[in-house]
């Protein structure tokens, strides 16, 4: 039993410390802010009460017409952690029009190599990883999806969800 202790003190004291809010704002590391804008382009972070966000755009599929994507952003400013909405629907598969929802936690950051004034919403699963990444330069009112890793799509395909007023 005492030779377990170290390996359970070390394992525990893991836990403890990962066990942090994973949807705090944050700057991406190795990103120099020197030349973002006084304010960052935060549209769905901008007002004082709770609000929804639409964004909705058909993203490129390998298998079938169009991902019909709906992507809803809760707006709180008193909360610690927002809610997310993503319903995809695959058009014209081999299945015809398969549907797919998904909810969960985001969580913001802000500037990315070669767009310092870009706010990065990354999807959480429930696991608190992040799944999907969405950028809005400054000034739009447009998210681009983002690669697995968080850095624009190179491709000239669309990969914008627009938002709905």
């Amino acid at each position: 039993m005492s030779n377990r202790f170290p390996t359970i003190l070390i394992l525990f004291s893991l836990l403890i410390w990962s066990c942090d809010s994973p949807t705090s704002e944050t700057t991406n590391e190795g990103v120099s802010t020197a030349d973002a804008p006084a304010e960052p382009a935060d549209k769905a972070l901008e007002t004082e009460s709770a609000k929804w966000y639409n964004y909705e755009g058909n993203l490129p599929c390998a298998d079938c017409s169009a991902i019909k994507t709906t992507l809803q952003l809760e707006n709180s400013p008193g909360k610690t952690s927002r809610e997310y909405i993503l319903e995809e629907v695959y058009m014209e598969t081999a299945d015809g029009n398969r549907k797919f929802q998904s909810t969960g936690k985001y969580e913001v950051s802000y500037g990315l190599e070669g767009h310092p004034g870009a706010m990065v919403i990354s999807l959480l699963d429930d696991q608190g990883q992040k799944i999907r990444h969405f950028m809005q330069e400054n000034d739009t009112n447009k998210l681009t999806q983002l690669d697995q890793e968080g850095m624009p799509i190179e491709s000239e395909l669309n990969y914008s969800l627009v938002l709905i007023k």
